[in-house]
């Protein structure tokens, strides 16, 4: 662009650019692969037919790996429910069924069983020998459960390493000692939990430090609150230094060593106060079933649990990370309100553990998932942990290696 009325004899000395974004809406198109047939006749008077032979990774689908991913990531990701799919595809001229919308996402979510079983081993066996976890309601239909679809209120099982930065979710029907046995049973290391009776059982079997959260804790005192405004506010003011504490290691990038040693010579000291307050306020009570009552008798339960964080520079202070990996569960539970079986509650669990492992690897899970989608059907068995989205960064690079002249 060049000004109005520019006089002959003025002197070009600067360009400048101005950036305005723009937004070209997804387009959908279909990819013809034209096989030709041939044949021949034979002397006996048979006849033989020739015709090429698909692309081994091409399916007999009408959805291709793209608008598979497409459509698992609108689901799981973004939380759009399939009618709402189905409506954006119609305004593309293209009318499809809920069923065949749903029958893209499950194949494309058994697809990554293989996938999903890698993450499962890296979680429980890794080096680090550190996890959380969590659970949360998860609705599903039921048809054996008599006449009718009837709701069924199952569990989905979070698993988390915080350090290798890993996702783990298993769909179980119940939330007792035998649900979180199939992951919990073979684990050691640090168990990083809230105070569920449960996870108590599995944090004292041998090889396994239990910690617990933090911020469970501190929720007990800011629900008191409001009936105990005094003793409440005392202990969030120790706990908010000891989170000041946690706070000036992240910003100072500090490595496990050194935040080990800062939180012995000034964590320590404030956990000790916090609980020899709670020892001392607990006979003052007249009963532990009041608010305060029951926040000092939960800090009191897990005081050594509570204070495990001190030992090992590795291990965070509460275990909000894994609820922030929850959250996209209870946001697609707000959308869809339940799975429609069992099987398709576990098929959740398998994507929504890959795109949250995505997520803290802050990898694209589309272009993650078309890319598996594509691979899987040719990918050797024996390299089936290099899918996996934590090592999705080592996989660009040799795509543009190859991608080169």
């Amino acid at each position: 662009m060049y000004p109005d009325n520019l006089p002959e004899d003025a002197e070009h000395f600067d360009t400048i650019e101005t950036e305005q974004l723009e937004y070209d809406p997804a387009k959908l198109f279909a990819t013809v692969y034209r096989r030709y047939k041939y044949k021949q006749s034979k002397p006996d008077g048979s006849t033989e037919f020739f015709i090429a032979n698909l692309p081994e990774e091409k399916d007999k689908s009408l959805a291709a790996p793209s608008l598979k991913a497409h459509a698992t990531t609108e689901k799981y990701m973004w939380h759009m429910p399939i009618y709402r799919q189905m409506q954006k595809f119609s305004q593309h001229g293209i009318i499809l069924s809920e069923n065949t919308i749903g029958d893209w996402i499950n194949g494309a979510c058994r697809s990554l069983a293989a996938t999903y079983d890698a993450l499962r081993t890296n979680i429980v066996k890794a080096a680090s020998g550190y996890m959380m976890s969590d659970e949360t309601p998860f609705t599903v239909l039921d048809t054996e459960k008599g006449k009718g679809k009837k709701s069924h209120f199952g569990y989905m099982w979070s698993y988390c390493n915080p350090v290798d930065k890993l996702v783990f979710f298993e769909y179980q029907r119940g939330r007792g000692n035998k649900h979180a046995r199939p992951v919990l049973q073979d684990f050691k290391g640090y168990l990083h939990t809230d105070g569920y009776n449960v996870y108590k059982h599995y944090g004292s079997l041998q090889g396994v430090t239990h910690v617990n959260c933090n911020a469970h804790a501190c929720r007990k005192f800011h629900e008191a609150k409001f009936t105990d405004k005094k003793r409440a506010e005392h202990a969030l003011m120790l706990y908010s230094k000891l989170y000041g504490i946690e706070s000036y290691c992240r910003e100072q990038n500090f490595s496990f060593d050194q935040r080990k040693e800062i939180r012995q010579e000034k964590s320590v000291p404030i956990l000790d106060e916090l609980a020899a307050w709670v020892r001392d306020e607990i006979p003052r009570l007249t009963t532990l079933r009041s608010p305060i009552g029951k926040a000092l008798a939960y800090f009191s339960e897990r005081e050594k649990q509570l204070g495990m964080y001190l030992h090992d520079g590795m291990l965070l202070m509460d275990t909000n990370l894994i609820e922030n990996t929850i959250r996209p569960i209870a946001l697609g539970r707000n959308n869809f309100l339940f799975a429609g079986s069992h099987d398709a509650a576990q098929n959740a669990a398998i994507i929504y553990s890959l795109f949250a492992t995505c997520k803290l690897h802050d990898v694209n899970a589309y272009e993650w998932l078309k890319y598996v989608l594509t691979a899987m059907p040719t990918f050797p068995s024996s390299r089936i942990k290099e899918l996996l989205p934590q090592n999705w960064s080592q996989v660009l690079v040799e795509r543009e290696l190859v991608a080169e002249p």
